[in-house]
């Protein structure tokens, strides 16, 4: 099916192939505005990098990068409703659901960069290069948002003491699992849709995606910066509340959760690369 779709697409005239990716990513890009999934710098950064992905890699990647996008939309809004519903205490985040330019790189730049990479070179490791930035981005998000409905309270990933629901370095069991079966099914859809990329791949590909979520929880837990309300006892990733600065309770002041995001996405695309070249034929 993905072939026919590329073959379908590609054999039109130019610059009809150009023209009807455009217009298809402008169509999405507006339906996740109106959608209140992301917001316009959002919407703005998702058009590009749709137009890149699926120029550069097909229908296979784009595929694969809207399958993390809708996944990630849906298990977002069924947690917070679960978690309204239970009314359970949790960190004040920075940021909401709706998506901004700068979420949406730190998930989709590294899978950017691999899809031209792959565009420019057609060597199969850029593929799976690219299948590790969104197996990442999608297990990072899967752990977060499924885990936060664990029964049992969260511990740091680092002192393994209790830490509150939504603090950013700690990790339960459940958000464990979902973080390993998002990277799984994006490694073997990428395995799918994708020919050229062999069993090895695929796998180095998954087991990456899930190794920089859990880098990711080392980042949150050690350098990401949380501040501490001391009028209401409690944490949060915000620097201000109500016209109150908050007072820095670890990590780096510059350093949020975008950044932590960005950091880790990044080194599972890029130790996909190097190990790739190493191990792939």
């Amino acid at each position: 099916m993905i072939a026919f779709l590329d073959n379908a697409l590609f054999s039109l005239t130019w610059p009809l192939p150009l023209i009807v990716i455009v217009l298809s990513m402008l169509v999405f890009a507006v339906a996740a505005y109106l959608a209140r999934s992301l917001d316009l710098g959002g919407a703005a950064g998702a058009f590009v990098m749709g137009v890149v992905v699926l120029w550069s890699t097909g229908f296979g990647g784009f595929l694969l990068l809207l399958l993390f996008f809708v996944s990630s939309n849906i298990v977002g809004k069924i947690s917070k409703k679960l978690r309204s519903r239970g009314q359970v205490a949790e960190i004040s985040e920075k940021k909401g659901h709706r998506r901004d330019l700068m979420q949406v790189l730190a998930n989709g730049l590294m899978a950017v960069l691999a899809a031209l990479m792959w565009l420019l070179s057609s060597k199969d490791i850029a593929l799976v290069m690219f299948g590790a930035a969104v197996a990442e981005a999608t297990a990072d998000t899967f752990a977060g948002e499924i885990g936060r409905l664990s029964s049992r309270e969260p511990v740091s990933i680092l002192t393994l003491r209790p830490v509150p629901r939504g603090l950013s370095g700690g990790v339960t069991l459940l958000g464990v699992f979902a973080a390993f079966a998002a990277s799984a099914v994006i490694a073997l859809c990428l395995y799918l849709w994708f020919p050229g990329v062999s069993v090895a791949g695929a796998v180095l590909a998954g087991t990456l995606g899930f190794a920089g979520s859990v880098i990711d929880s080392y980042l949150g837990a050690g350098v990401q910066a949380i501040y501490y309300d001391s009028e209401e006892k409690t944490f949060s990733e915000k620097e201000e509340k109500d016209g109150r600065k908050l007072e820095l309770s670890r990590g780096i002041r510059w350093i949020d959760n975008d950044i932590v995001n960005l950091m880790s996405n990044v080194f599972s695309a890029v130790f996909a690369l190097g190990m790739g070249m190493l191990v792939l034929k």
